[in-house]
């Protein structure tokens, strides 16, 4: 018995092709500021002339991001005359967020308060729940005048702290 072996090398080079350069993943007319180039400085920059400024973190390709993009329109649709929401391209390789930050998931979602943030958002991608999280960040204090809407703040908000003031001494 014998056995032949054939070995083929190929000398063929390796075809680079550069990325395509990214386009806008929001309309034009849509109430989100989009920085498909991934413009990480100028996201800076707005941020902090806004009292509140919801960042979006996407990469393009991204199925979560994707699907996100037409709640966080809603969401922004609802909110935008007191809040600033701001989508940025963090994958784009030319782009300083990319080069910046390190996510390990898509969409990140950061919340910036004018005196504190950032604050990430873990819940549902769902423009109901972003922007009752935005509301909760804008007003975190909730006056509670009588029994039912303290029910209804103790089987709706957890964790909760409770504080009652005597206003008439």
């Amino acid at each position: 018995q014998s056995c032949l072996c054939l070995l083929f090398f190929s000398r063929a080079k390796d075809v680079i092709i550069p990325a395509k350069p990214p386009v806008s993943f929001f309309s034009s007319r849509s109430p989100v500021l989009d920085l498909f180039q991934g413009q990480l400085d100028y996201a800076e920059y707005v941020r902090r002339d806004s009292e509140v400024a919801l960042l979006f973190f996407y990469a393009p390709w991204c199925g979560q991001s994707i699907a996100a993009r037409s709640e966080i329109e809603q969401a922004a649709s609802q909110l935008s005359d007191q809040v600033l929401f701001v989508a940025i391209n963090c994958w784009w390789n030319q782009g300083k967020c990319r080069k910046q930050k390190h996510f390990f998931y898509f969409p990140v979602i950061y919340l910036y308060h004018r005196s504190f943030g950032p604050i990430e958002y873990k819940g549902p991608m769902s423009a109901v729940y972003i922007e009752k999280f935005v509301r909760r960040v804008m007003k975190p204090l909730l006056y509670i005048p009588s029994q039912s809407e303290l029910l209804d703040f103790l089987s709706n908000y957890e964790p909760g702290v409770l504080g009652y003031f005597e206003f008439s001494g």
